[in-house]
Order: structure tokens, then sequence, then C-alpha cells
């Protein structure tokens, strides 16, 4: 077993969904790997990071390690992944020798790495869930919309648009303008008879959910695919390895 144990982090809901998904993935990460793996959420436990953190910490130093390397997965740097992910594993670090005096900050390291969307594989792999499924005939009537969360940082919402162009597609937000209605609108108004949106998140749930809602709404307009989401349990746990 690596000395470093992993630790998964995802932005969490008061859905049971995402506490699913999550366990889901550290299983199958479990199966793909010798290293100690564990997560937690952000957002929608009852204890905070820090102190899953900490729980995850105590459970790993039993059988010798001393490190934990924590992967964000998280598509875009946020100010989850800028300053709240950091807060609570400094708060964590803080902790440790204070609750248990036997895990020196100098001997129990916790270190943060990118976080996943960083992966240089993942504009290639939405060109190709795309692609997958795109009529190649009367390319020039049909629309593509890479639909993200979106952040209020600016840089953040850059690394979509880039995404977007690699795609041949158009960049639409669930938090910030422009708005899937927008862009729809925008390809309607140019003569696109067929849309695709493909939702950029980790997981199925209540967003994809309420963007199904949206685009029910122009279904008598123009036709509509919204794709699953790009990235399957396996494929996340590969790149999770990778950074690790």
């Amino acid at each position: 077993m690596k000395a470093t144990a992993l630790f998964l982090v995802t932005h969490g809901s008061s859905d049971r969904r995402s506490w699913t998904a999550l366990q889901n993935l550290v299983t199958v990460a479990r199966s793909q790997s010798d290293r100690y793996i564990g997560g937690g959420c952000l957002e929608g436990q009852e204890l905070s990071l820090s102190q899953q953190l900490e729980q995850f910490a105590i459970e790993v130093n039993r059988v010798g390690i001393s490190e934990i390397a924590i992967l964000p997965l998280f598509l875009l740097e946020g100010f989850h992944v800028s300053d709240d992910i950091p807060e609570q594993v400094a708060i964590a670090q803080s902790n440790l020798p204070k609750m248990f005096p036997e895990l020196l900050p100098n001997k129990f390291v916790f270190r943060t790495m990118a976080h996943l969307g960083t992966a240089f594989q993942i504009p290639n792999i939405l060109l190709q869930h795309f692609e997958k499924y795109t009529e190649h005939s009367n390319l020039e009537k049909q629309g593509r919309i890479l639909m993200s969360h979106g952040s209020r940082r600016a840089e953040a919402n850059q690394v979509v648009e880039d995404l977007a162009t690699h795609s041949q597609a158009i960049a639409a937000y669930w938090g910030v303008e422009p708005k899937i209605e927008t862009q729809i609108e925008h390809l309607i108004s140019q003569g696109i008879n067929k849309v695709t949106v493909l939702p950029y998140f980790l997981s199925e749930g209540g967003i994809t959910e309420a963007i199904a809602n949206k685009l029910k709404a122009y279904s008598d307009l123009i036709q509509i695919q919204q794709l699953p989401v790009p990235l399957l349990n396996e494929q996340i746990v590969d790149l999770a390895l990778k950074f690790a």
C-alpha cells in the first residue's frame, strides 16, 4: 500500500444522490488502486469537510500513513476550489495536533492537488461525447451547447468558453449569464433546427433534471437533445488516480 492516502472531495448536496455518487466513486477507486482511499463533501453533511478530513486522518494514521493527498472533484476553479477547500484543509491541519497530540503537524501532512477539471484529457473527452451523438448530415443546421454551473470568477468561466470552442459549441451557465434560455434563443435566431446540450457536471442530479425541464419549453420550436454527463465513474477514477 502506498504511503500517501487519497481523499476525494465533491461539492455535496442535500440530495442524497450526491453522497451515493461519491461513495460509488470511492468504491471504484479502491478496486483500481492499492492506495488507501476515502471521500468527503464540502456541503450537505452533518460534519464539516475539516471534520471529515480529521476523521480520515485518524483512520489512516492507524495503518501507518502520515500524508493525505486531497483531490477536489470539481470541474471549475470557483470559490469552492480557490477558497473554501483550502480553508477547511487548514482547519483540519491545525486541529489534528490539538485533538491528537501524537499527530504532530510535521509528521502528518495534508496536500491539496489541482482540481479534476485541469486534467488535460477533458477537452477531447467532451468533443468525443458530442461527436458520439452527432448526426453528420446537415451539420450546418445543428448547434451545440456546453452547459456548466458557472462561477462568479470570470477566469473559471473562461475555461468553459475554451472547452466549448474546442467542441464547436457555445457555452451556457446555470448560475450566471449567458443562461441556457439565452443561448437556445440565439441559436434559433440563426436558423438552427437541432440543438445538442451537454451538461458539464460530474453526475446526474437535481440540476441536470432542472436543465431538462427548461429544455421542454422549447420542444415545439426546435429539436433539442440533452446528453448524459460526459464522465463515467471509471473515467473520473482513472483521471483522479493519474493526478495522485
